[in-house]
C-alpha cells in the first residue's frame, strides 16, 4: 500500500486567541471509540477515500465543527481479512495539532468498522502567533528539565515548522522545536512549541510543551528505565550454549535481509537494527573489533573470561543484532508494519514515516549497571536501546575502603561513575535543625566541602540524597542501606531526573553502622579490585524482548507514562517476553534468580488483582499486567490455539486503543481485534482479565498522579 502523503484535505480558519491562557492548562484530547464489526459495521460500503469516510462519519456525529475536516492521512496500511487501518493526524492551517489524532478501521468494502477519535475540538476565531520564538521555548524547557545546567545551544537549521539546534556533548541527538496548536482545558487551541531533547547521560528522551508565552505545559518523558533486583545465587552461565542458525531474516518482513554495509565483530548494523559496543557511553560506536566480510558472526562465548574480553564484546553485539532482528520480524507478522509506526531505515514505500530509524542498540553500554532501558522518539527518528552489564549476586562491583579494611558497595545508575578512585574525610550529614541524616532535606552550605556524606536509607529518592550532599559540598556519597543487613543494590535514577555529577554508593546496613563510627577518617570510593566476574543482559532475550516491546507501545498506542500507562507499558513489554519464550519466568538469566527472575513472583504463581494497583510504582503495578497475559496464553494454550494467534490479537489489538490507556481498553482493544476476525475466541480472554479483576464492570480513573481503581471479576454472559 502506498504511503498517504501529509497533505492537510481541507484548510481551516479557526483556533481560538490566547486570551483564556493565563488560566488555561494543555490538556490532551479525550479519545471517543466507536465500535463496531465486520457484520455490523458503523458505516454502509463506500468507494471514498478512507479519510472522506472517516470525515463524513465524523461530521454525522457532532464533529462538524471543524475538527472533521481537519484530519490528515499519516499512514495506511492494509491489514488481515481485506481491512485497512488508517492512522491519521491532525493539522489547522497546516499546524499539527498536539496530541491531535485519530485511528480508523476500514472494511474490504469502504466500510468504517471502528474508530478512536482523539481529535481535538476546532472553536472559531483565529490564531494568536506565539509571542516567544523558538529558541526561547527551547530554552524554558531545558530549565525546567535541567536548571542546574547552562545550556544554550544554537539554531543550525529550520525546515517548515521544525527548527534543530547544535547537540553539543550534552544531548545525543539534536534538540529540535516544532510549533504546534495545543488543546487547552478551556476547549480553545492556541499556539505553542512541542520540544523534543535527548540527553546523553541515562539516554533520557525528553517531550516538553511550551505555551507560545513561554510556559512549560506539559512533559512527558519518553524513556523506560528498567531495574532489577539482584537476588543471592549463582549465575546461570552454563546455560546459554550457542546455536548456528541460517539465513533467518522473514522475507517478508525483512525483504532486504538483515545486514547492510560494512561489519566488525563489534559494529553490526542492518535495516532493522545496529548494535555496537558502547564501553564508554558516548552514543557511538566504540572502536576495536575486526572487519566481517563473510556475514558470519560466529564468535563463541567463554564464560570463565570477563564479559569484556575481546571475543565476548563480539558474542554481546551478535546476540543483541540477532535478538533485536527475531523481534522486529515476529512483531511484523502480527501488525507492528511500517504504517504502524515500527523500526526501519528504508520503508520499502510501505507507509509509515520517511524510515530513517532502525533500533541503535547498545551492548554492554557503559551508562550504568544492573539496568537496560529503551527511549522512543516519534516515527522517523531512531530509537536507542541500551543493554548493561550485571551483577553476580554475591560479587559487589564496587567497594569503600577505610584503614586498609574493605566494605562491599553498589553503585548508583546516576551522576558520576567512579574511574580510579575518589577519596575523602568521612562526614555524617546533618540538616543543621534536628539531626536528621537521611539527606532529604536541604544542608548547610559547604557542611560537606571536600567530604565523603554518609546518608541513611529511606524518606526520599536516591538521588535527591545525593543531590543536596552534592551541593553542600561532598565529592562523593555513601548511602547506608536501612534493611537486610549486608544487602546492597544499584540505586535508581528515581522520578525527578535531578543533573547530579558526584559519584555514589550504597553500602549494607551492618556496614553502614561501622562506617558512621568512622567519621573523620579517611575513606576510598574505588571499583572493587579485582573486578568481579559480570552478566551480560544482552545475552538474556528476556531483556531485550522487554525493552524492544517498549517501543512497539509507544509507537502504536502512545503516551505510555505516568501511573496506569507507565505501567501498563512495563507489563506489556514482559508479555512480549512471555509469548516470545513460553515462560513464566522473566530474566532469570541476568538476575541469577530461577524462581521469581526480575519480578516478585513467576507468572504463573501471581496473585495480586487489579485492586492492589498501588499507581507509585510501574514495574511493581505492571506486574499485574504481565499476569494477564500469561493467564491468556495458559487459556489459549489450553485451547489448542497457537501463540501466533493471541499475538496477532494483542498487537493488532493496538489499533482500537487510545493513547495513555487503562487495563480495561487494552482489553477492549484486543477483543476488538477478535471481533474483527470473526472467531470465537474472546472468552479465553475475558477470563483472563476477570481472573486478574479486569472483567465487567471494572474501571481505573486516572488524575495526575492518582489512580482509583473498581475492580471486578464478573464475566460477559456468553463465558
Amino acid at each position: 500500500m502506498k504511503r498517504l502523503s501529509l497533505v492537510v484535505l481541507l484548510a481551516i480558519a479557526g483556533i481560538a486567541p490566547l486570551h483564556a491562557q493565563g488560566v488555561a492548562e494543555f490538556e490532551r484530547p479525550a479519545a471517543n471509540i466507536h465500535r463496531g464489526t465486520a457484520a455490523q459495521p458503523l458505516t454502509l460500503p463506500s468507494s471514498a477515500s478512507p479519510v472522506a469516510v472517516v470525515a463524513q462519519y465524523l461530521r454525522a456525529h457532532g464533529r462538524n465543527d471543524g475538527t472533521a475536516s481537519s484530519i490528515v492521512a499519516a499512514a495506511q496500511a492494509q491489514s488481515r481479512n481485506g481491512v485497512t487501518q488508517l492512522r491519521m493526524e491532525q493539522r489547522v492551517n497546516g499546524m499539527l495539532v498536539h496530541d491531535g489524532y485519530a485511528k480508523a478501521t476500514i472494511g474490504a468494502q469502504g466500510e468504517l468498522v471502528h474508530l478512536i477519535d482523539g481529535l481535538a475540538s476546532v472553536p472559531p476565531g483565529r490564531i494568536a502567533r506565539p509571542s516567544v520564538d523558538e529558541k526561547a521555548a527551547l530554552l524554558a524547557a531545558l530549565a525546567r528539565l535541567y536548571p542546574d545546567d547552562a545550556l544554550n545551544p544554537s539554531q543550525v537549521r529550520r525546515s517548515g515548522d521544525t527548527v534543530d539546534f547544535a547537540r553539543g556533548t550534552f544531548f545525543a541527538e539534536e534538540p529540535t522545536v516544532t510549533q504546534v496548536a495545543i488543546p487547552m482545558s478551556d476547549g480553545s487551541l492556541v499556539a505553542g512549541y512541542a520540544v523534543t531533547t535527548w540527553r546523553k547521560q541515562g539516554n533520557l528522551l525528553h517531550e516538553t510543551l511550551v505555551a507560545g508565552d513561554g510556559r512549560v505545559l506539559d512533559v512527558e518523558l519518553r524513556t523506560n528505565n528498567d531495574a532489577y533486583s539482584v537476588f543471592p545465587v549463582s549465575p546461570l552461565a552454563s546455560k546459554n550454549k550457542q546455536t548456528t542458525i541460517t539465513n533467518p531474516a522473514d522475507a517478508t518482513a525483512s525483504p532486504s535481509g538483515w545486514l547492510a554495509g560494512a561489519q566488525t565483530t563489534v559494529n553490526i548494523g542492518g535495516n532493522n537494527a545496529h548494535a555496537y559496543l558502547d564501553r564508554n557511553n558516548d552514543d557511538a560506536v566504540d572502536g576495536g573489533g575486526t572487519a566481517v566480510t563473510s556475514s558470519s558472526f560466529l564468535a563463541a562465548a567463554d564464560f570463565k573470561a570477563y564479559p569484556t574480553v575481546a571475543g565476548n564484546q563480539a558474542v554481546s553485539v551478535q546476540n543483541l543484532f540477532y535478538l533485536n532482528n527475531v523481534m522486529h520480524d515476529r512483531l511484523y507478522k502480527y501488525g507492528f508494519t511500517e504504517a504502524a509506526g515500527n523500526f526501519q531505515n528504508n520503508n520499502f514505500g510501505r507507509g509509515g514515516a520517511s524510515g530513517s530509524d532502525a533500533v541503535n542498540a547498545e551492548a554492554q553500554d557503559g551508562g550504568g549497571l544492573d539496568n537496560a532501558n529503551f527511549a522512543t522518539p516519534r516515527d522517523g527518528q531512531p530509537p536507542r536501546m541500551q543493554m548493561y552489564l550485571f551483577s553476580i549476586p554475591g560479587l559487589a562491583s564496587h567497594q569503600v575502603v577505610v584503614n586498609g579494611k574493605v566494605y562491599d558497595a553498589a553503585p548508583a545508575e546516576f551522576g558520576t561513575q567512579i574511574g580510579a578512585s575518589v577519596t575523602g574525610a568521612l562526614a555524617l550529614v546533618n540538616d543543621g535543625v534536628a539531626t536528621v541524616t537521611d539527606g532529604c532535606e536541604a544542608l548547610p552550605r559547604n557542611s560537606l566541602a571536600g567530604k565523603v556524606a554518609i546518608i541513611d536509607r529511606g524518606s526520599c529518592e536516591f538521588q535527591t540524597k545525593v543531590k543536596n550532599a552534592e551541593t553542600a559540598g561532598a565529592v562523593a556519597a555513601i548511602v547506608a542501606n536501612n534493611t537486610g543487613g549486608t544487602a546492597i543494590f544499584v540505586m535508581g535514577e528515581g522520578t525527578q531526573h535531578l543533573r547530579t555529577s558526584i559519584p555514589s554508593l550504597m553500602v549494607g546496613q551492618n556496614d553502614g553502622a561501622t562506617l558512621k563510627g568512622l567519621q573523620g577518617q579517611s575513606a576510598t570510593l574505588r571499583a572493587a579490585t579485582p573486578a568481579p566476574m559480570q552478566v551480560d543482559g544482552a545475552l538474556d532475550s528476556d531483556v531485550v524482548f522487554h525493552e524492544y516491546c517498549h517501543g512497539l507501545t509507544w509507537r502504536m498506542i502512545g503516551s505510555m507514562s505516568g501511573p496506569m500507562a507507565g505501567a501498563i507499558g512495563e507489563g506489556m513489554s514482559d508479555v512480549c517476553a512471555l509469548l516470545m519464550n513460553d515462560d513464566p519466568v522473566m530474566g532469570e538469566y541476568a538476575t541469577g534468580d530461577t524462581v521469581k527472575g526480575i519480578r516478585t513472583a513467576p507468572y504463573d504463581q501471581y496473585t495480586r488483582t487489579y485492586k492492589d494497583w498501588g499507581g507509585t510504582e510501574v514495574h511493581f503495578d505492571g506486574e499485574i499486567y504481565g499476569a494477564i497475559g500469561w493467564a491468556m496464553w495458559s487459556n489459549f494454550k489450553a485451547a489448542g490455539l497457537p501463540v501466533d494467534t493471541l499475538f496477532t490479537y494483542v498487537v493488532d489489538g493496538m489499533n482500537y486503543t487510545p493513547s495513555g490507556p487503562t487495563v480495561e481498553q487494552m482489553r477492549d482493544g484486543i477483543l476488538q481485534s477478535i471481533a474483527n476476525s470473526g472467531t470465537a475466541d474472546a472468552c479465553y480472554v475475558w477470563r483472563a482479565f476477570a481472573q486478574y479483576g479486569v472483567g465487567v464492570g471494572a474501571k481505573a480513573v486516572v488524575k495526575g498522579g492518582k489512580v482509583t481503581i473498581t475492580e471486578s471479576k464478573a464475566l460477559p454472559a456468553g463465558c
